[in-house]
């Protein structure tokens, strides 16, 4: 007994493990949505926002959205906990799990996957509803997806790579490997497009590329932790069957923001042509933050969370979930602000090339102010189910998910007759306070109050500190145009975003946050 709580007590994390590890996250992940950006710069100049170009984003999101439902959040949360068990035995009985989960993994997705191109034009009917009666876009789009599909089999399977490592708090590899997709898409952009009659064939075969370099890196780091994968079949293992019931209801509770968001493309089929792009382009920016801080954080915290849990260390979970949700609000506040001002001058800097034009930066622009009232709500939705993963409770959001999608379905219907593709934009953000609000109650009731008086003055110093820096935003324009010189629009931007940054942070000192990170 002594032994085991002196090794408990090696491998408790500490507040700063916590912080170090979701820096560690979000630096990586800024510099693959740097590559991402330039990937979208290529993708919009060759595509643009064109009836192909809403082919080609239909088609890629259909092996995205089962990775992120089936995979990269839905496996990870129910490995991490169920792992964490597995390593209290040892070792060799964790390799044993990682080797049957793993066996069990590459055939599902064998079939998924072949079954799925099979079936492709129910599947694309179901996701693009309003291309059926376009049968240029149809076409386009159904020759895409088959096209794209198997990225799914490779991403999945990195995606489980990625949570061992994560369980080892070995975050590097996993957080840097999206940027091998971006790489093999500008790769695609600039060698493959001149080489075929269609732009977007090119792309797709960069994504399978990209997909097949994100699993390769993924085996010396695996070796690094000790464990080779050998794929082996024993599906009525403990520890599976364990984690498939923590997998079925997690498959709706991690997904709630990429349902609500896959309603929004379902219904955007159905508006005028440019629909799709415009809340594709806009969801890439807005995804940049909360990448940055919300899935970095919850990344973090979901091993972090499971020890403590497996442990019978409540009261430390409580804390690091508080100063977790802490954090994220003083980082994600500033971020809502300057995207709600800047939406537009972002646009025009980043996609205005080619042919995407300054109307579509306009449109683009209004569905991202639309996305950014959300943001908060979607990096904490993020968060507060981790929480409830880390205690092996998949149930509850899973239920609560169900709830927020029928809440954004009703809506993005109401919204669209007014507002179109905006509106779409606004039920999911809408739909996710919904969320937020289910998920806070749960866990309050569960475990008591996550925020205690000074955490309340804390977020309310961050809303504070807001209010100049949203002063400088909405001035700025009328006192310095914006330019029309490529260069001079990235400088303008650049400066514009420094100085409000600067006067954030000057207020954040006025207030008392002398030790903004530090302490949250």
């Amino acid at each position: 007994m002594g032994r085991e709580t002196v090794k408990s007590n090696q491998d408790k994390p500490t507040k700063g493990s916590l912080f170090k590890a979701a820096a560690k996250v979000g630096s990586w992940t800024m510099l693959s949505r740097i590559l991402g950006f330039i990937r979208d710069i290529f993708i919009a100049r060759l595509l643009g926002a064109s009836p192909l170009a809403d082919a080609f984003f239909v088609a890629f999101k259909l092996p995205n959205f089962f990775r992120r439902m089936f995979a990269e959040g839905t496996l990870t949360v129910a490995l991490v906990p169920v792992l964490a068990d597995e390593r209290k035995k040892g070792e060799a009985d964790a390799h044993a799990y990682l080797n049957a989960l793993a066996g069990l993994l590459l055939a599902a997705l064998l079939l998924f996957t072949i079954g799925g191109m099979i079936f492709m034009p129910w599947l694309l009917l179901s996701f693009a509803p309003g291309f059926h009666d376009d049968p240029s876009r149809w076409q386009q789009a159904l020759t895409l997806a088959r096209l794209m599909f198997p990225y799914l089999l490779f991403i999945s399977l990195a995606a489980m790579s990625w949570a061992v490592l994560n369980a080892y708090r070995k975050f590097s590899v996993a957080a840097a490997s999206p940027a091998l997709l971006n790489i093999a898409i500008i790769f695609a952009a600039i060698i493959l497009a001149p080489l075929h009659d269609n732009p977007a064939e090119a792309l797709a075969v960069g994504v399978i590329l990209g997909g097949a370099l994100q699993l390769g890196i993924q085996f010396p780091a695996l070796k690094r932790i000790g464990w080779i994968p050998k794929p082996s079949w024993n599906p009525r293992m403990p520890a599976i069957t364990q984690t498939l019931k923590l997998f079925g209801p997690a498959v709706l509770g991690i997904a709630a923001v990429q349902i609500n968001i896959l309603v929004g493309t379902i219904l955007a089929t159905l508006l005028p042509v440019g629909a799709v792009s415009y809340l594709y382009y806009a969801d890439r920016i807005v995804q940049l933050p909360l990448a940055l801080f919300g899935i970095a954080m919850g990344t973090a915290l979901l091993p972090t969370l499971s020890e403590h849990l497996a442990n019978n260390r409540r009261q430390e979970a409580t804390q690091d979930l508080r100063r977790g949700l802490t954090w994220l609000t003083w980082i994600i506040l500033p971020s809502m602000v300057g995207l709600f001002f800047l939406a537009e001058p972002i646009i025009r800097t980043l996609f205005e090339h080619g042919k995407f034009t300054a109307q579509d930066a306009a449109n683009t622009a209004y569905a991202l102010q639309a996305y950014t009232v959300g943001l908060m709500v979607f990096s904490w939705s993020r968060v507060l189910s981790t929480a409830c993963f880390a205690g092996k409770d998949a149930k509850a959001p899973m239920k609560y998910a169900i709830y927020t999608v029928a809440v954004n379905i009703v809506l993005a219907v109401i919204l669209m007759q007014s507002w179109g593709y905006v509106g779409l934009a606004l039920a999911s953000a809408l739909a996710s306070f919904f969320n937020v609000g289910l998920l806070w109650a749960h866990l309050h009731k569960k475990h008591g109050p996550i925020f205690d008086g000074a955490s309340w003055k804390r977020m309310g110093s961050a809303a504070l500190a807001c209010t100049p820096m949203a002063a400088l935003l909405y001035y700025a324009p009328t006192f310095w145009l914006f330019p029309t010189d490529k260069i001079m629009q990235f400088i303008w931007l650049g400066v514009i975003v420094i100085s409000s940054m600067l006067v954030f942070f000057a207020s954040a000192w006025v207030l008392g946050e002398r030790k903004l990170l530090k302490r949250a």
